[in-house]
């Protein structure tokens, strides 16, 4: 029947508001996103669409030993199965529940979906003048098969707070799995915010994430996104500026095999004075891999002394691997400086030539240099525990053994 159908039969199950059923209609009249348009001229769902999902089914029960081995350990978890929360932490002036419906300013199609039928997600909110010391770590898995799933969550971070997440989605079959999962970060005056996204799922899993971020004055707010795993991952990361003196800092590292595909869009808007954003992508490219990049600067004119930086870098280690970088640049004032720029090339024959002559081994010294590459993306993350996962599944990617602690 193909997904569309799916989600056409599925909707005429359940009962929906005027407003949903709206949003609804409007995905329905236009479907998912083509190459046609221009955010996703590089990057095709047609394949994906065709398969025939099932929507939102129930699924099977999980022990402690499976969730122990997808996880950080850390103490403050958040976890879902099959979009059930099972377990949430108690934390001094966080609040924490399930499903919690809200407006999002985004409204592409497949966020319209994403609004009109999601029923699953959590809510955060972290009261003003809130240090929360331990990071907070949040788990969805998946146990249906060929399954097609939507989490929508909302993160309220009052006044003079600081708060860190790290996020993992996690399908725990061989068969496909498909995530549309969206997550709005609201950042009040003089709050600092990390949100890591480890993207290491099976060989047949299907993500398309979007991050909004909503920044008032003096807010810092770090984006951190990990991609290894999955079959198919597409990002959609934007940042809006609404305040005086906001930090905005993102870090990507992609490093894919086989015929993993990965698509990172980003957007920030500086729409208020004296802001900043740093955004750097690095990108490792092995086997029959394809990578897509998209990064947009927006300065809007009177959002005067900007200092906003953007880099991709990537290295392609096959002759079959492909990245297509579009690096962009919006300038409606004049007193800023805004840069970017964009590689794509392959390991420094000289390098490799004179590791060997140490009496490094070949791939082990393509491995070192890989990770010497990635590594000033990964260096900017704060949780070490993240840093340490990043460097130990570079290593597993690039079949070595080697102590990236060295």
């Amino acid at each position: 029947m193909g997904l569309i159908n799916n989600i056409k039969s599925y909707s005429e199950t359940i009962s929906l508001s005027t407003e949903k059923k709206g949003l609804l209609n409007s995905f329905l009249e236009n479907g998912f996103p083509t190459i046609k348009d221009e955010d996703w001229k590089y990057t095709s769902l047609k394949r994906i669409i065709s398969e025939d999902f099932s929507i939102e089914k129930n699924g099977n029960d999980i022990d402690a030993s499976e969730i122990s081995k997808h996880s950080l350990s850390f103490k403050n978890q958040l976890i879902f199965v099959d979009g059930e929360l099972i377990s949430s932490p108690q934390i001094k002036g966080v609040t924490i529940s399930g499903y919690a419906d809200f407006e999002s300013r985004n409204n592409d199609a497949i966020m319209n979906l994403n609004a009109s039928l999601c029923k699953n997600g959590f809510s955060i909110s972290v009261a003003k003048n809130t240090v929360v010391e331990q990071v907070i770590e949040i788990l969805f898995f998946t146990t249906t098969e060929n399954n097609f799933s939507q989490y929508r969550n909302q993160i309220i971070v009052g006044e003079n707070s600081e708060i860190k997440f790290v996020e993992k989605i996690q399908n725990l079959n061989n068969s496909t799995s498909f995530v549309n999962y969206f997550t709005q970060i609201n950042c009040d005056k003089n709050t600092n915010v990390e949100f890591n996204k480890i993207q290491n799922n099976t060989s047949n899993s299907i993500l398309i994430d979007n991050v909004d971020v909503y920044q008032k004055d003096n807010s810092n707010c770090d984006v951190n996104t990990l991609i290894f795993g999955g079959n198919f991952t597409r990002n959609n990361l934007n940042f809006e500026q609404n305040g005086n003196n906001c930090e905005s800092n993102m870090n990507g590292v992609s490093v894919l095999d086989d015929n993993q595909f990965a698509d990172n869009h980003t957007f920030v808007d500086h729409k208020s004075a004296h802001c900043r954003s740093n955004e750097m992508y690095k990108g490792v490219y092995l086997g029959k891999s394809k990578g897509v990049f998209n990064g947009k600067i927006m300065v809007r004119p009177d959002a005067q002394k900007i200092d906003a930086f953007q880099s991709n870098n990537n290295l392609l280690l096959s002759e079959d691997s492909t990245i297509d970088s579009k690096p962009q640049l919006e300038i409606y004032a004049d007193d800023v400086k805004c840069s970017h720029g964009c590689t794509i090339g392959q390991l420094d024959d000289e390098a490799l030539f004179y590791m060997r002559s140490r009496g490094i081994g070949v791939e082990e010294a393509k491995a070192v240099l890989t990770y010497a590459f990635a590594s000033e993306a990964i260096d900017n993350i704060s949780v070490s525990e993240v840093r340490l996962v990043a460097q130990k599944l570079l290593a597993d990617k690039l079949n070595v053994d080697l102590d990236f602690s060295l």
